[in-house]
């Protein structure tokens, strides 16, 4: 699984969690804590996938233009 799908997953279970959250606060604020305290470590697992995909398209990036640039040339 790569780090941009990986993201992507911790994003939808930050939101889950924000969602679960919802209905125990509205019997007692308190409730919704636990909730709420998933989502924000989801949120910031998330965020380091993020940094390392960007780090991995960058990396690509550069592997391709390192390759273009030694091409061959004609004996002409």
């Amino acid at each position: 699984m790569t780090a941009a799908r990986k993201a992507r997953a911790c994003h939808a279970g930050a939101l889950t969690a924000v969602i679960t959250a919802i209905y125990p606060a509205t019997q007692h604020l308190f409730l919704g804590i636990p909730g709420l305290i998933t989502a924000a470590i989801l949120l910031g697992v998330s965020a380091s996938y993020e940094r390392e995909a960007r780090k991995d398209t960058a990396r690509a990036r550069r592997a391709v233009v390192v390759d273009t640039d030694q091409q061959p040339r004609s004996a002409a």
